[in-house]
């Protein structure tokens, strides 16, 4: 079964493709770029896309939302004119891979959230109606719904010929940071992303895009003071994590969302259902080897690119391959024989009613753990013990345990007797 699953891990790899990467557009002019950055912070200073963001400080601020210090007008470093070493301050930290979006604090109430530049065009158009209509306080609250919030949205008018809108929503985190150490963990990981993906399809909505990257966790309780915002897309940020209050996927529940709407595809009615062009999609299913000929059912698409992506992640870690049988049909080759993501929630619901609390306390391993350094090894065994001792204090999630079986109406009788 295993080797069935590399062999098309390995297939769907060959076959891999990435989004192009949005083009930054210089919004910040040349006066207001040089007030934003000082040769004072070299090689610190501001880069080209961070200066945009500088540019906009003053205008976000009056829209509720505020900047890291590094992006306020006039910043100088803090360990300018000290003896602190630039690489131990919290600003001299930027942001190293996308242009277009940037993390900031809701002044109304201290909240994290990520700031979005969006323009209504092929890459980005399709990405507001879902965020929208999944946002609408009627379904906003259904546990089942795993589309990230869409807060506010907002245009700035002096930067109107660059975005259309800025689109705000919460900071997430990389659903695998901290990694997951114990079974529970992962298995309630992979419940939400099924019952997630199924409330969407259930809505008419196939995500087009689904992979590791484009899945995100809400980290707000587990890190209840907060993290750096630059989190997730620059590593330097560890350091500052090191020293904040932390809390146990088991002490706190966690809830996963889906993110990056840009490939997907909404239909108002069952019927107007249509097959598709292959777009911006990091896993290609099988039917798309035709290119821009082929033409495809999205929503089978989307089951293969979970059933991949979940199997992907099984397959780098030890002590999760008993899931394999419930998910190997989502990656079949033939689209026809693939389940609907409610065969796969039934499907899933039925393993986990078969694994006993002990299964579910087992610790995931890596696949290189004789090799691993020993002092990581020790650290990764202490997290582990301190997850199962919590287990038995905290209890497993919830969402992941069988139902409590209904006691018969004669039984009842019996014990009030």
């Amino acid at each position: 079964m295993q080797t069935t699953v590399k062999t098309a891990i390995d297939v769907a790899q060959a076959r891999r493709t990435a989004r192009p990467s949005q083009h930054t557009p210089t919004i910040a002019t040349s006066s207001a770029a040089a007030e934003a950055t000082s040769d004072a912070n070299a090689p610190y200073s501001l880069n080209y896309t961070e200066r945009n963001w500088a540019w906009m400080s003053g205008v976000l601020e009056k829209a509720g939302y505020r900047l890291r210090p590094r992006y306020r007008k006039g910043w100088v470093g803090s360990w300018v004119g000290t003896k602190k070493k630039p690489e131990l301050c919290e600003d001299s930290i930027y942001m190293s891979r996308v242009g277009t979006i940037m993390d900031a604090v809701r002044i109304s109430d201290g909240r994290q959230v990520l700031l979005k530049l969006w323009n209504d065009d092929v890459r980005d158009g399709p990405e507001l109606a879902p965020l929208r209509y999944f946002s609408d306080p009627v379904r906003r609250n259904d546990p089942r719904n795993h589309v990230v919030p869409l807060l506010d949205r907002f245009s700035i008018s002096t930067a109107k010929h660059f975005f259309k809108l800025i689109l705000v929503e919460p900071l997430l985190r990389d659903w695998g940071d901290p990694p997951f150490v114990m079974v529970a963990e992962a298995l309630q990981f992979m419940l939400q992303l099924i019952e997630g993906l199924e409330y969407l399809h259930e809505h008419r909505v196939a995500h087009g895009d689904i992979h590791s990257g484009n899945i995100m966790m809400d980290p707000s309780d587990l890190f209840p003071d907060g993290f750096h915002g630059a989190f997730n897309w620059n590593p330097r940020r560890e350091q500052f994590d090191k020293h904040i209050r932390k809390r146990s996927r088991l002490e706190t529940p966690v809830k996963y969302y889906y993110i990056d709407f840009g490939s997907s595809v909404q239909y108002k009615e069952p019927q107007d259902a249509y097959l598709v062009a292959p777009g911006w999609t990091v896993w290609q299913c099988p039917e798309m080897a035709g290119g821009q000929e082929s033409r495809y059912d999205p929503f089978k698409a989307d089951v293969y690119a979970l059933g991949l992506t979940l199997l992907f992640e099984i397959n780098r870690r030890t002590g999760l391959e008993f899931v394999i049988p419930t998910l190997i049909d989502m990656i079949s080759e033939n689209p026809d024989a693939r389940p609907t993501m409610k065969d796969v929630r039934e499907s899933f619901k039925t393993m986990l009613s078969g694994l006993t609390a002990q299964r579910m306390r087992r610790r995931i391993g890596w696949p290189d753990d004789e090799d691993e350094d020993p002092l990581a090894h020790i650290r990764d065994w202490g997290e582990y013990l301190r997850l199962l001792r919590q287990s038995y204090w905290y209890g497993l999630p919830k969402d992941i345990l069988p139902e409590p079986k209904k006691t018969s109406s004669w039984l009842k009788r019996f014990q009030l007797l």
